[in-house]
């Protein structure tokens, strides 16, 4: 390895001090001979990863005389075996070393073979997976690269430039509008390629392997409605038909965009074509934002009634148990504990209807406040048991239990009812549940 190291060195800092006029001066025999034992020998190693000092004598005595013997010397064969060096040194000076020899193959390459578009987003692609916290200057060369080779631009250059473009939104070095607009841009040439391959599945596999990753960098900014519109909305134009941009679309307004246009047409086209408990739950949830909580219901039924997964279950009737009320709000809320007991947030949705009927429920009673104070003991438990089933939503939870627990009795009130605190107490009304009496 020290052998390796020193001759690498050396060489990093003399390839550019040779002239013209010394190039000259090797002649083709020498280039051939070094050139062929060389590829003969990275052919054999690149198999494991192993190369030895003969072979990068060899690459060195072509890659410092024979400048225009091969393109290949420069990628991928000398990126690969400095690439591997790299990642295998422990040392930081050498790594970056090796870092830096594999960003002056590139630039000598530009330098003897031009293609400086293609190549620049290449270097600056290895700059940055090799060492990510070079995002910024990665950013520049890959994005000089995507802006150049337009719908050539290769995808892994258009990942790294998205991916890039995320870390200086992240760090606030960028944007949030610019990187939507790369991303749109890098979109288009994916949307372009993939459309050309689709008969071809050699150059069409890379875009597709790689899009599902680009999609979520886009993400992970989290875009508005806005954003998420006017990037799905030329695609849904272009293509209302597609059952994969459909199921896209819906999921990502399903969050925040329920009550969009777009959102609305996404899931009737998607329920038409390939109906599914996905698209009767996107139907739902878009006829909940318009408020037309009925239609609502039924669509969501249907999607339960296709639905496998018992989660996707349970949440759906925790969607029909928020937008209803009463006992049927309830009954509902438990039919999603029981598919998912850890669903803490069903049990709040218990405590707020038991909570919303505590006038209805008092009214008339012989003892109307204490028949409230109940109402709202009920509730209560709700709210613990809901933080015991998922601790995620305990600041919820405790936010709720304490509106509640601001209608408890003192003492003194719950005394003059001659009921104590923690005495078994029996709520009726629609709820008939069983609680325990309270104190603030």
């Amino acid at each position: 390895m020290k052998r390796i190291a020193k001759f690498l060195t050396v060489g990093a800092c003399a390839v550019f001090a040779l002239n013209t006029y010394a190039q000259e001066k090797i002649d083709s025999v020498y280039c051939q001979k070094n050139q062929t034992v060389y590829q003969l020998r990275y052919k054999n190693e690149s198999k494991t990863g192993e190369f030895t000092p003969e072979t990068f004598a060899a690459w060195r005595n072509v890659f410092m005389n024979c400048p225009t013997q091969s393109k290949n010397m420069y990628y991928p064969h000398g990126t690969t075996m400095f690439s591997t060096l790299y990642k295998k040194e422990k040392d930081a000076a050498k790594k970056k070393a090796y870092l830096d020899t594999i960003m002056m193959i590139y630039d000598k390459r530009i330098a003897s073979f031009g293609e400086e578009s293609n190549y620049i987003g290449k270097k600056g692609a290895d700059l940055y997976l090799l060492d990510n916290s070079q995002y910024a200057q990665a950013y520049e060369y890959c994005r000089k690269s995507v802006d150049a080779m337009g719908n050539n631009a290769e995808p892994k250059t258009m990942y790294v430039c998205m991916q890039t473009a995320v870390t200086k939104f992240q760090k606030k070095e960028m944007e949030k509008g610019d990187v939507i607009l790369l991303y749109q841009k890098i979109r288009d040439v994916f949307d372009f390629n993939m459309a050309k391959y689709k008969d071809n599945e050699k150059k069409y596999t890379p875009f597709e392997k790689i899009l599902p990753t680009i999609d979520q960098l886009f993400l992970s900014i989290k875009p508005d409605c806005n954003d998420l519109i006017a990037l799905f909305e030329p695609q849904f134009n272009a293509n209302p038909t597609d059952a994969e941009l459909l199921k896209k679309i819906t999921e990502n307004l399903g969050k925040e965009c329920a009550s969009s246009e777009l959102y609305f047409k996404a899931a009737i086209e998607l329920d038409k074509i390939e109906p599914s408990a996905q698209s009767k739950r996107a139907i739902g949830d878009m006829y909940v934002a318009k408020r037309q909580i009925s239609q609502a219901i039924n669509y969501y039924k249907e999607s339960i009634e296709m639905e496998e997964d018992a989660s996707k279950k349970a949440y759906t009737y925790y969607k029909m148990a928020y937008n209803t009320s009463g006992a049927t709000a309830v009954g509902y809320a438990n039919k999603a504990l029981s598919l998912n007991p850890n669903l803490g947030s069903a049990y709040l949705v218990i405590a707020n209807k038991y909570a919303e009927s505590a006038s209805s429920c008092s009214s008339g009673a012989e003892y109307p406040e204490l028949e409230k104070w109940k109402v709202y003991w009920l509730a209560y438990d709700m709210c613990q048991k809901a933080k015991a089933a998922d601790p995620s939503i305990a600041s919820q939870a405790n936010s709720s239990a304490a509106s509640f627990k601001s209608h408890f009795p003192d003492t003194e009130s719950l005394f003059g009812y001659n009921v104590t605190a923690g005495s078994s107490q029996t709520v009726g009304c629609w709820i008939n549940a069983t609680t325990t009496a309270k104190v603030k």
